[in-house]
């Protein structure tokens, strides 16, 4: 059973400063969940508790508690997501380019089918969109109008 997190943690200026954070409306919306979950456990709520009335998992919560104690406000700001190396070689990204530029494909379902029946590996629907950006093209979903504009011209 993990260790419960005690309340009144934090120092006067502390929470004056996650205060200043929760007030003031920034560009990462993540930061003010994160201050929130800071908030709930120094006022003595449980992991659990936090967890269930953010839409959270409590491993989430007991994580942001020791990212805020190991790094202060800085860490709550910190979002160091990152992706895995890609699992392509260069040839394989080659056909890839080759493939798109040849067939330019109308949905990612027929991009998903050929690289799982050329390359022998499956791909979602976003890391489609993401792989063809990283490759230089662009996805956009064809519209009826750009499909019957083209007869006429």
């Amino acid at each position: 059973m993990p260790m419960m997190i005690r309340g009144k943690f934090l120092s006067g200026r502390q929470r004056a400063d996650l205060e200043d954070v929760l007030r003031h409306q920034r560009k990462e919306h993540g930061v003010g969940r994160r201050a929130n979950a800071i908030f709930l456990l120094d006022d003595g709520k449980s992991c659990q508790a936090i967890a269930e009335f953010l839409y959270l998992d409590d491993d989430t919560i007991r994580t942001r508690h020791k990212q805020y104690l190991s790094g202060g406000l800085d860490r709550l700001f910190s979002f160091d997501w990152r992706g895995r190396t890609s699992r392509k070689s260069a040839a394989e990204e080659a056909d890839l380019c080759d493939y798109f530029s040849r067939t330019m494909p109308r949905n990612t379902h027929e991009v998903r089918d050929y690289i799982r029946r050329i390359h022998g590996y499956g791909f979602s629907h976003s890391g489609v969109i993401k792989l063809m950006h990283r490759l230089g093209f662009v996805y956009r979903r064809p519209c009826l109008w750009t499909i019957y504009s083209q007869d006429y011209y």
